[in-house]
């Protein structure tokens, strides 16, 4: 009798853990429905600026090939993961210690997918929604687009 305490405790707690794993999926894949905007865009990183909040930065971008001029949609609950404007562009997401001026990136906004090729590095990352207040605050201080 003992035992079957810890079981269903046990099982409670799996239970639980799968159902709060599947909520957070749904709510990831919801959030970055958005993305599915067509967006593709590639250029040379010019300047990068990183946070000290995981690694979070600001990658600012000389755009050579975009099929849009410019991309500076508002949400309600967050930022984009990007900005364009002419051939200018800057891309929020967690930077790491590889990446450095004179990248080539490739961002394709439909499959939440920039591509890097550096010196250091060639690889690929995920672009997603940014939700996190601090790394908001911290793209809305350092933004290019916000000096102008």
């Amino acid at each position: 009798m003992k035992y079957i305490k810890f079981i269903l405790l046990f099982l409670v707690f799996i239970g639980s853990i799968l159902y709060i794993t599947k909520k957070g999926a749904k709510e990831y894949t919801d959030t970055n429905a958005v993305l599915k905007n067509g967006v593709v865009f590639e250029g040379t990183v010019t300047d990068i600026k990183r946070s000290h909040n995981h690694g979070f930065g600001v990658l600012s971008v000389n755009v050579s090939n975009s099929n849009v001029n410019e991309f500076s949609k508002e949400l309600k609950h967050g930022i984009y993961p990007y900005r364009i404007k002419g051939k200018k562009a800057e891309i929020y997401l967690p930077i790491y210690i590889e990446r450095e001026i004179g990248d080539r990136i490739k961002l394709i906004s439909d499959r939440e997918i920039i591509y890097y090729k550096g010196k250091k590095s060639e690889d690929k990352g995920e672009v997603y929604i940014i939700t996190n207040p601090s790394d908001i605050n911290f793209a809305k201080e350092n933004a290019i687009f916000n000096k102008e």
